[in-house]
């Protein structure tokens, strides 16, 4: 017993050990490789610099050989003669900083002309033969000539001028009319070089197509003398062309890339010693193998350190072993608890069903093997009815003792395979498993609905209570637990709306609209936040001048499932919920920013008129928003027009906030008029501008002598009481006449224009201005 221990540690320090020296092995092959990868790359990418640098100097060269083409086509005539042509080039020769030299030659190569006559040469003759063969290849192009053609310099002497041929004239039966020599201030050529990087010993050369070197320089300028560079013989058989190579030189190595224009005839070559391209390399490899050495010895320390540790810890281990078996106790006792924990956790503890979250853990399994063996499942939501009112007027412990008892009665009636779970509040939920067809879970449904409709005696009161239950089938309602979830929760809420203690399956068809009811309350809340809700504008046109007087806002909710919803299918929703309140002030909201923004377009803003709920208009704080909203937008009060309900007139509050807002300013118009109970002796007391009729009175209208005589007694009784009158739902050419001859003021309709976004408001304006009179 006390052995084996001891052989365990002495592996353990043997894995330690070669751990260790795995460890350093790997920490110093991994700075072998990159040091070689570093190297390679550093070349490589400072090769890639040198061919660019030296094709951009072939691209200047070549650029500045065109620009002497340019000057030889004004070599046509006698240079000597004073022409324009002369004058030309010598003022062109004059403000070039680059070609400071320049010689006319006839065709043979004897000298005609020369700008400086004291260092011309006086024959091109050793290099005319190269002239004619390089044309034959390569056409009428300038050309650097051979260097060997130059016998006055010397092996080692720099030419400080570079010179170029280049061909003029028209070509006769002799040759060539005329040879041009014009020469570069080499010196310039290299102080362009002054703020390129090639290090200390970097430099560039020019050189012919023998390989020959006319011109050598670095980032100080032009150099004499230097390294000898083994000759290039680049191909001169194409028109741009590069390599690269590497040399040594006085115990150097040297790399350089070079860039060859076979036209023009010349190379241009960068050359840079290895040490000044690995020089910073070498600095960092060098703080490398700093860290290298260190970590080396801090490994061996912490392997020394772990090997001692593993010594030490040996003597030890027989004192634990003495506590294994206490220790194998507390562990037995601690998953005990555990699982006493796990499932406190998992159980109701009122209820003693399974709560929310196990119950989705467990259901999804189940469900998953439900479907494998091809069986039906239900999902049954159950809401205990009037559970809040027992809540209240008995207390929460006759509340807990009814929810017990709902509990206990569920799980009497529940299968081997059911499972059932209290969601929180008075939800219960439950999960049919067992082999049942659909009328085994209708049978079963409507025992549960009647076994939770009994009688409850709870500390000895009695107690009616009735289960409102929504059921969902998997597979044909849904196929995860989610979907069957929410279809159970809106039949629930369906059997609801249909009484207490009723039972609902789950029907698309039939519950169609409460379901989507249901998802619209649901929704509601985010869709203020998220400001899905926006505003179509509808004009109103003046029935004498056929001009638009203002328009009215009718809210739209652009729904990201169903679309572009009308307000007859949310607004019953907004009332039901309490949405109605926020909904009214988004709504206010709107039509404020869009009248600012038409302010700031320039489009002709008119009053724009916005429906107002009864409820929202007996909100005690209603006036006060009104107002500040038509005071933070910029807008005098006469731009913004409330519609009201006959409703609201039958309300002491709502009323007195009329009042309020028609001393403020604010127009008003009373809406829907003579669909309501109220008649011409409410308007006394109610301060409104404009009567709307309503579309289901104008709509009777079809311009015959006994056409609607509600309408016509409306609007002569309006114009008695001094207001303005608006006609609603004007779809025909017949009703605008009626209308007008009735002595309507004010017609909107779908005759006149559809609602509209504001994005249409402009156009229309345009188009409905060049119209002619409708009537």
């Amino acid at each position: 017993m006390q052995q084996k221990p001891a052989s365990s540690l002495s592996a353990v320090q043997i894995a330690m050990l070669v751990l260790g020296a795995l460890t350093v092995v790997f920490i110093w092959s991994l700075f072998v490789y990159q040091s070689t990868t570093s190297r390679a790359e550093a070349l490589e990418a400072w090769q890639s610099e040198h061919r660019n640098l030296a094709l951009v100097v072939s691209e200047s060269l070549k650029q500045m050989t065109d620009r002497g083409r340019v000057m030889g086509r004004l070599v046509t005539g006698d240079p000597q003669a004073q022409t324009a042509e002369s004058e030309r080039l010598l003022n062109l020769l004059a403000e070039d900083p680059v070609f400071n030299r320049l010689s006319v030659y006839t065709g043979s190569g004897k000298l005609l002309y020369a700008s400086h006559p004291e260092s011309a040469r006086p024959d091109l003759s050793g290099w005319y033969n190269q002239l004619e063969a390089h044309q034959r290849q390569f056409g009428r192009v300038p050309l650097l000539p051979l260097r060997s053609g130059a016998p006055e310099l010397g092996s080692g002497v720099p030419g400080w001028r570079l010179p170029f041929l280049v061909p003029a004239g028209d070509r006769n039966a002799d040759g060539l009319a005329r040879l041009i020599l014009i020469e570069l201030d080499i010196g310039y050529v290299a102080g362009l070089l002054q703020h390129v990087a090639l290090g200390h010993r970097g430099f560039i050369q020019v050189l012919d197509s023998e390989g020959e070197e006319w011109m050598r320089a670095d980032t100080s300028g032009v150099i004499v003398g230097g390294i000898r560079v083994p000759r290039i013989m680049p191909a001169m058989n194409g028109r741009v062309g590069s390599g690269q190579a590497t040399f040594e030189a006085n115990g150097e190595r040297y790399q350089y890339a070079f860039v060859t224009r076979a036209t023009h005839g010349f190379t241009v070559s960068v050359a840079q010693p290895f040490d000044e391209i690995l020089g910073p390399m070498l600095s960092d490899q060098h703080n490398q193998l700093i860290v290298n050495i260190l970590m080396t010895l801090l490994v061996a320390g912490i392997v020394y350190w772990l090997v001692r540790a593993l010594t030490q810890q040996g003597r030890v281990l027989s004192a634990l072993q003495l506590s294994e078996h206490k220790n194998q106790q507390l562990i037995e006792r601690l998953e005990g608890e555990h699982a006493r924990s796990s499932r406190a956790a998992a159980i109701d503890h009122l209820s003693g069903l399974y709560n929310r979250r196990q119950f989705l853990d467990m259901a999804s399994g189940v469900l998953q093997e439900q479907r494998r063996k091809r069986r039906l499942s239900a999902l049954l939501f159950i809401d205990l009815d009037r559970f809040k009112s027992i809540n209240d007027s008995l207390g929460h412990q006759v509340g807990d003792l009814l929810l017990q008892a709902v509990a206990g009665r569920i799980r009497r009636l529940l299968g081997p395979g059911d499972v059932a779970a209290r969601f929180g509040g008075d939800e219960f939920v439950i999960l049919l498993a067992d082999d049942r067809t659909e009328t085994d879970i209708e049978q079963w449904s409507a025992g549960l609905n009647s076994h939770l409709s009994a009688p409850y005696e709870l500390n000895g009161i009695e107690l009616n209570s009735s289960p409102s239950i929504g059921i969902a089938i998997c597979p044909r309602d849904g196929q995860t637990i989610e979907n069957l979830i929410r279809c159970a929760d809106a039949a629930m809420y369906s059997a609801k709306k249909a009484g207490r203690g009723q039972y609902r399956f789950f029907d698309q068809s039939l519950n169609l609209k409460d379901v989507e009811e249901f998802h619209l309350e649901q929704a509601f809340a985010e869709a203020l936040r998220n400001r899905e809700f926006i505003l179509h504008y509808q004009p109103q046109v003046c029935l004498d001048t056929m001009t638009i007087l203002g328009y009215e806002a009718l809210v739209r909710w652009q729904h990201p499932e169903f679309g572009l919803l009308f307000p007859d299918r949310f607004i019953p929703v907004a009332e039901n919920s309490g949405f109605v309140v926020p909904l009214g002030l988004e709504v206010l909201r709107l039509a404020c920013t869009q009248i600012t923004r038409w302010q700031a377009e320039e489009v002709p803003v008119w009053p724009v008129a916005v429906n107002v709920s009864p409820i929202q208009l007996a909100q005690p704080g209603f006036c006060r928003q009104v107002l500040e909203m038509i005071s933070e937008h910029g807008l005098e009060s006469g731009q913004l027009e409330l519609e009201i309900t006959e409703t609201a007139m039958l309300d002491a509050r709502a009323v007195e906030s009329l009042h309020e807002l028609k001393a403020a300013g604010v127009k008003l118009s009373l809406d829907d008029f003579g669909t309501g109970y109220s008649g011409f002796a409410h308007l006394e007391a109610v301060p409104v501008d404009k009567l709307k009729i309503d579309r289901s009175l104008i709509a009777k209208i079809c311009n015959s002598h006994d056409d609607s005589p509600i309408v016509s007694s409306t609007i002569i009784l309006a114009k008695r009481m001094n207001l303005k009158v608006v006609a609603e739902g004007v779809e025909t050419r017949e009703q605008l006449v009626h209308l007008k001859v009735a002595g309507c003021d004010i017609a909107q309709g779908y005759h006149l224009s559809r609602p509209m976004p504001a994005g249409d408001v402009p156009d229309f304006l345009r188009a409905f201005a060049g119209e002619e009179a409708l009537v």
